[in-house]
């Protein structure tokens, strides 16, 4: 199993083409490198036998007797020459490039001009770098060349031109370019696959040694092994495969955790509210058969107080089925919250307004402190006001006579901050990490009418509008939530 991890499709593709490349690549470096080494020769060749020509002019005196060519003379120089230096032609040329005489092997001399240009160019040459002329043996390929100005009389009469390289040179240096080219070319190409191949190969089976690594890791993750993650050390793409893998499987995981959380709360959800209907209902169902069944030997007050239970037991009903339609919008859909701006102060006024007749019957007392100069905070108003009133229930719901409640709100840098003192019974220090989960009710609340969701939809709505609510109590003193509004910010 391994071995086929290692030895991998994807690895052999990868490996071929990368074979494939270096043997293209090491074909066009041999012929560059024969074509400069060609080119350097040239080079060297002319800057060696550059001033051969003028040499040979210097053995020769004169050249011209009378207006005419020294056959004679000009004739022994240029065997001589070609005796010495086998692989040179020598040209006689008039001032106007017109062969004159010349001593080549085989006398196949095709043309019977040489054109100045490159003759003029390596009279005034400034640099080291080859210059072709003209090979009247063979037109179609400039060899490279040494000339010279024949000067007689203080005239200058024409050049002496001298291929340094002829056909029978070319001819054998090409069969021998082609035996070094197919030398070296077949040791450098082994040489250059055997390395290549080792260190490519090395480094292709890293890379997909790593990538083998991710599939793995994918295959785990699709087979539910959803904590599985990539470590990786390198860096690149692959690394940043491995961090974005980790990532999503890292979200994935989460919203699993969450699914199973909420399936959880759903099973919860169900049982609470099972068992909580039940017992509103049973009372009403009671109470009700009661009344059908004793209606003539119910006296008018029994009568009365079995209709206000019926009533309460509905009262208490419907506002379970409400604060439990209401969560359950809360938790499915974040977005529906619409934040605008609110003056806080007039918000807070105004609940503090609602609860006062609900105070004054339990003669309990509610205070606001604030500035009016408050500025605006960025909240939905409806919820917030929510969140005000389930919180301000709750105290006077367990406060007793002459217990007062205050509402402060307090300017800070970039929110304000409110906090809901009362002065009842406390939480006890074991209660307070629970006061915000769903259905929970104190143990000390009396028989208090509670559905045990006020403070958990404060707490879902808060968060919703990214801030955290904190609650201070000890029993028998009072109990103090505190939490942020974020002031708004008018753009510029």
């Amino acid at each position: 199993m391994k071995t086929n991890k290692i030895f991998s499709s994807l690895y052999w593709k990868v490996s071929g083409i990368f074979l494939a490349f270096t043997v293209v690549l090491t074909i066009i470096f041999i012929y560059i490198s024969v074509i400069f080494s060609a080119d350097y020769n040239d080079e060297a060749q002319q800057k060696i036998n550059g001033e051969i020509a003028a040499g040979a002019i210097k053995e020769v005196s004169p050249i011209f007797i009378d207006g005419k060519v020294n056959e004679q003379a000009i004739s022994v120089l240029m065997h001589s020459m070609m005796a010495v230096h086998p692989s040179i032609e020598v040209y006689l040329l008039d001032p106007e490039g017109k062969i004159l005489t010349f001593v080549v092997p085989e006398q196949d001399v095709k043309t019977d001009a040489v054109a100045l240009g490159p003759i003029k160019s390596f009279l005034n040459r400034k640099s080291d770098k080859a210059i072709k002329g003209d090979d009247p043996r063979n037109p179609d390929s400039p060899k490279i060349f040494s000339v010279a100005e024949v000067i007689e009389d203080g005239q200058m009469k024409g050049y002496m031109y001298i291929i340094l390289a002829s056909n029978q040179y070319t001819s054998t240096m090409a069969a021998l370019e082609n035996s070094f080219i197919l030398k070296i070319g077949v040791r450098t190409i082994l040489i250059a696959v055997l390395l290549t191949s080792i260190l490519g190969l090395l480094a292709i089976y890293v890379i997909t040694r790593n990538l083998n690594k991710i599939i793995a890791a994918f295959q785990r993750f699709k087979s539910g092994d959803h904590s599985v993650r990539i470590n990786m050390k390198t860096g690149g793409e692959l690394a940043n495969v491995a961090d974005t893998f980790n990532s999503m499987a890292e979200t994935i995981q989460q919203n699993i955790i969450q699914l199973k959380s909420v399936e959880e709360l759903r099973k919860e959800l169900i049982a609470n509210v099972s068992h909580d209907l039940r017992s509103p209902i049973a009372s009403i169902q009671g109470f009700a058969e009661t009344i059908l069944l004793k209606d003539e030997n119910l006296t008018e007050t029994e009568r009365k107080k079995y209709l206000e239970i019926i009533l309460q037991n509905s009262e208490n009903l419907s506002k379970l089925v409400n604060d439990l339609f209401e969560l359950s919008k809360l938790e499915t859909n974040p977005q529906m919250i619409q934040p605008e701006p609110v003056q806080v102060a007039e918000l807070v006024q105004d609940v503090a307004d609602k609860f006062q007749i609900m105070a004054r019957e339990k003669n309990i007392s509610i205070n606001t402190i604030y500035s009016k100069s408050l500025p605006l905070v960025y909240a939905d108003i409806q919820m917030t006001d929510r969140v005000f009133q389930n919180i301000l229930d709750n105290a006077i719901k367990y406060c007793s006579p002459g217990d007062v409640v205050t509402i402060e709100l307090e300017l800070q840098k970039e929110a304000v901050l409110v906090k809901i003192t009362d002065t009842g019974k406390g939480i006890a220090e074991d209660e307070l990490p629970f006061i915000f989960t769903r259905y929970y009710k104190g143990k000390k609340t009396n028989g208090a009418n509670s559905t045990g969701l006020g403070l958990a939809i404060v707490k879902k709505i808060l968060d919703l509008h990214k801030s955290t609510i904190n609650v201070y109590s000890k029993l028998n003193q009072g109990t103090r939530f505190e939490f942020n509004l974020p002031l708004y910010n008018v753009a510029v």
